[in-house]
């Protein structure tokens, strides 16, 4: 675990900003994205809290002939038929504090794209 600092508003309720540091613990990113391939080798979708982050897994879905609820152009749904896919996915996080994720948008036996956003954390 490492620890870094990230900036947090501690009023924006009242419009203004006061911002200060807080000590945060990060896991390692090697460590996660073992932690993510193992998921990925299980297929079962996860959810708990590791490192001290919520965090979720969720196999690929693949159905030829999926019934989807698709809006109708009147305010109501239809129902259709239809080839549903949704690649696999990791997350571990808080978006805006610090956050990963992997997404296998390429296919299941491919390596998968990863996003990492620390755009909060304060140099060290």
């Amino acid at each position: 675990m490492n620890t870094a600092l990230v900036t947090v508003n501690t009023q924006p309720e009242k419009g203004s900003s006061r911002s200060v540091a807080v000590p945060v613990a990060l896991p390692d990113l090697q460590e996660v994205r073992a932690f993510a391939e193992r998921l990925h080798q299980l297929g079962q979708s996860y959810q708990d809290r590791v490192w001290g982050w919520e965090l979720s897994y969720e196999p690929e879905i693949n159905e030829p002939e999926a019934e989807v609820q698709v809006p109708d152009g009147q305010g109501g749904f239809v129902t259709e038929t239809m080839d549903l896919w949704a690649p696999a996915s990791f997350a571990i996080g808080e978006s805006g504090i610090w956050f990963f994720s992997m997404l296998w948008e390429n296919g299941t036996d491919q390596p998968p794209v990863e996003f990492l956003d620390d755009r909060n954390l304060l140099p060290s």
